[in-house]
């Protein structure tokens, strides 16, 4: 059986086109609103800059902003710092981060819900010092909360902690709370104010515990301390 050409006039044609390109343009907005929360996250703001000292600034996919009390800072931000600077952030559970001089960090992971219980901080400190002072996340049940450094990772308990270069090695210092430190090797839990541990290599266990001398911490809480 042969099929008979169908043939529409002009203006059934212009009709079709229009009803096909308004379902097109409906199909791309549903799309939009239905993107993945991972999209929507990084374009969230996550904290601000709370204090500020010296030259910092943060690049935002391809662009390089100067750093403002004030600015916003969203997941994925690269904030960089320049020599002799300070960046205090504050998170919106009110998780204090303080960054030294010639420092990179970067949010990868944010997400604060106190209505269901729920809260996670992923940072990576990928140069310098800081200062970590958690926030509301800390108390929550439902929590992740850690920082990658260039050797090992810290797992944090509702906490107040210093990491960075410390006298030839990476020193992760425990000022308040608890902290886990890993590394590919294995981990050392830290439960002692004034304990501090030593990261070498990312291969190589965390020294066990032990608590600094004096001298040591005050040169730690130098590194961030705004003058």
């Amino acid at each position: 059986m042969t099929m008979k050409p169908i043939f529409y006039r002009p203006e059934q044609l212009r009709e079709m086109m229009r009803k096909f390109l308004n379902t097109a343009l409906i199909l791309v907005l549903l799309g939009a609103f239905v993107a993945p929360a991972s999209a929507f996250a990084a374009m969230a703001e996550a904290g601000k800059v709370t204090r500020l000292q010296n030259k910092a600034e943060i690049l935002r996919g391809s662009q390089t902003l100067p750093l403002e009390k004030g600015t916003a800072i969203r997941v994925d931000d690269r904030i960089s710092t320049g020599p002799n600077a300070r960046v205090e952030i504050t998170l919106r559970d009110e998780t204090k981060l303080t960054i030294g001089e010639n420092s990179e960090l970067v949010i990868d992971k944010y997400l604060f819900e106190p209505e269901k219980g729920i809260g996670t901080a992923i940072i990576n400190a990928a140069k310098g010092p800081f200062r970590f002072i958690t926030g509301q996340i800390g108390k929550m049940k439902n929590k992740k909360v850690e920082v990658h450094n260039p050797v090992g990772t810290i797992g944090i308990r509702g906490t107040d902690f210093w990491g960075g270069p410390s006298r030839g090695v990476y020193g992760v210092l425990l000022l308040e709370g608890a902290i886990a430190v890993f590394t590919d090797a294995g981990g050392r839990l830290v439960t002692a104010a004034g304990d501090g541990v030593n990261l070498t290599t990312s291969d190589a266990l965390p020294s066990d515990p032990a608590a600094w001398a004096k001298p040591r911490v005050d040169e730690a809480i130098a590194t961030v301390t705004f003058k």
